[in-house]
């Protein structure tokens, strides 16, 4: 019986001693709790950056120069390509010339001609020159021209097929008085009129 009583004992006693425990940890987390909101964090200090100043020149320096490259210059080192897309070929002019070429001047001067020029860079036509000239000076052999210096039929029929906005046509010169007229856009030639007679800027 005595054995009984002291494992009953000894059983109250873990009991206790668990009971106990629990109650001593219940309240050492409490405290940590309450300490939390008074604890104060310690916070390390944002280290200094090493900033750059940059010196901005408020006006360019005019002893340099830096060169862009111009439509027009990258243009003028690509090779001709042609088109007649927008060729006038419809009527004749008052001198009677027909606007529209032949067959035969398609197939013996017009196609050989820009086939021919088709080789070259438009760097190399423009620098063609011509000799000799009036006062048996070179000129270039092709070149731009400005629309106010043709004849007026020429201006106004230009007009007339819509080429108003274009105030710069540019004329190749090919044997004797033989003359093609057109648009240089970029690389692109666009052919407007063949002209047999140099009627159109009469020099």
């Amino acid at each position: 019986m005595t054995d009984k009583l002291s494992k009953a004992e000894k059983r109250r006693r873990r009991q206790e001693e668990k009971a106990q425990a629990r109650k001593a940890k219940s309240v050492k987390l409490s405290s940590n709790a309450e300490n939390l909101g008074t604890k104060t964090v310690k916070i390390a200090p944002i280290p200094e950056l090493n900033v750059k100043t940059v010196k901005v020149q408020e006006e360019p320096s005019r002893a340099k120069s830096v060169y862009i490259t111009s439509e027009e210059t990258f243009s003028n080192a690509c090779n001709l390509t042609w088109c007649t897309t927008m060729s006038d070929l419809e009527g004749e002019w008052s001198w009677q010339e027909q606007r529209c070429w032949t067959e035969e001047e398609w197939q013996t001067q017009i196609l050989p001609n820009f086939s021919l020029l088709e080789k070259s860079t438009w760097s190399e036509i423009l620098f063609e020159q011509k000799t000799p000239a009036k006062g048996n000076k070179s000129v270039p052999k092709h070149h731009h021209q400005e629309l106010t210096t043709l004849i007026q039929e020429a201006q106004d029929r230009w007009i007339e097929i819509g080429l108003e906005e274009y105030d710069t046509a540019f004329r190749f010169r090919f044997t004797g008085t033989i003359r093609a007229w057109g648009i240089k856009l970029q690389g692109h030639f666009y052919l407007i009129w063949w002209e047999r007679y140099h009627k159109i800027y009469p020099v």
